[in-house]
């Protein structure tokens, strides 16, 4: 070994980090034992630089070794000093075999695989589908027009010209893979020939460019079960968008927005109706006709009932969207006041008033709350 590491290296005496480390990595691509297979010469010289590097690349060892040449260190031939005094390990391999060394790692055996050209399943789908309210209660079929990539029809999604095909890649034998070893590394690399697809198109379809697939519209018709509401999402298996290079469909997701209605609101899976009824019927009871989702309802006002009261009729709600029956129809029942009385109709609730030997309501918030609540 020659006694100047740093002629060995070919750098001055005063070189940066950097520069030692930069003509480290020069030397060790040219003298590295996988690249000269059988060459002793080239092997005893890697260890050399090597050792250097380790010397130079420490400051400890380097103010040592600038002082007292190389017999401050006992240099071992069984290669002690190795890569043991790399600062960055991966440098030396990146220079070797090319390109990002994590996309090497990334392809080793059992994790390759990924490349441009394997089929990749297509993206998902999402539409916003608006909805009347009894359209979404009683459940409707919408036709929806999208536009979206499909299999291209020209070459019936294979990507190649009529006529022709693909073919096995003759450089990793349909792998999509090729292998390099690197001494006690054996390194799986994606295949640039085929992109890791194993297949190649020699002529490509000239409607999509190989892809197999191309933009098309197209009209759907969705089926929307009953019950749903708005944040509703339907999950469509493969409508979505084809895959590249044959890979499978990805799914449609119809997400629900549902208008409110005029004289229903809905309660989870109850429907609420507001019926309005006179002084007289809450006080002697009645048979009211109130509309329903399927048909008109018939209800029974008891005698006595209070303004407000809310009766429950089971199982004439809105059908669940994933179980069984139907949620109920609530029925809130709320007095309308006249305002438009004669003198005689006014006599006579006064008369009536005085029999119930009672003093009117006077300053209850409660009672003059319930009336307001009848006219908003």
């Amino acid at each position: 070994m020659p006694n100047d590491y740093y002629e060995l290296l070919g750098i001055a005496k005063g070189a940066s980090e950097d520069e030692i480390k930069k003509a480290y990595r020069k030397l060790a691509v040219k003298y590295h034992p996988d690249k000269n297979p059988g060459d002793k010469a080239a092997e005893e010289k890697f260890k050399e630089v090597s050792h250097a590097y380790e010397t130079l690349s420490s400051p400890e060892k380097r103010k040592k070794y600038d002082q007292f040449g190389e017999n401050a260190f006992q240099y071992s031939e069984t290669g002690g000093a190795g890569f043991g005094g790399f600062h960055d390990p991966f440098d030396i391999f990146q220079d070797f075999f090319g390109g990002n060394f994590g996309d090497v790692f990334e392809n080793m055996s059992g994790f390759g695989g990924r490349g441009r050209n394997r089929p990749h399943r297509g993206h998902d789908l999402e539409y916003s589908l608006k909805l009347d309210f009894i359209e979404a209660v009683k459940g409707v079929e919408k036709k929806i027009k999208i536009r979206k990539y499909d299999l291209c029809s020209a070459c019936d999604g294979i990507g190649a010209k009529k006529g022709t095909g693909k073919t096995t890649c003759s450089v990793c034998g349909g792998k999509g893979q090729v292998t390099q070893s690197s001494g006690f590394f054996s390194i799986a690399r994606t295949c640039n020939s085929c992109g890791g697809a194993g297949e190649m198109i020699k002529d490509p379809c000239t409607e999509c460019g190989g892809m197999g697939r191309k933009e098309v519209s197209k009209k759907l018709t969705i089926t929307v079960p009953a019950g749903v509401d708005t944040g509703t999402r339907l999950r469509i298996p493969n409508e979505g968008e084809a895959g590249i290079y044959g890979g499978p469909y990805g799914d449609m997701y119809i997400s629900m927005s549902v208008k409110e209605h005029n004289i229903f609101t809905r309660r989870g899976y109850d429907l609420l109706y507001v019926a309005l009824v006179s002084f007289t019927q809450l006080v002697f009871g009645d048979e009211i006709k109130i509309p329903g989702i399927e048909e008109d309802l018939n209800m029974t006002v008891p005698a006595g009932t209070q303004t407000g009261q809310v009766f429950r009729l089971r199982g004439k709600g809105i059908k669940r969207l994933r179980g069984r029956g139907k949620g109920d129809q609530l029925v809130k029942v709320e007095v309308v006041v006249p305002t438009d009385l004669n003198a005689r109709q006014k006599a006579i609730l006064k008369e009536f008033e005085k029999s119930t030997g009672k003093e009117p309501i006077k300053n209850n918030k409660k009672f003059f709350n319930k009336i307001k609540r009848v006219f908003k």
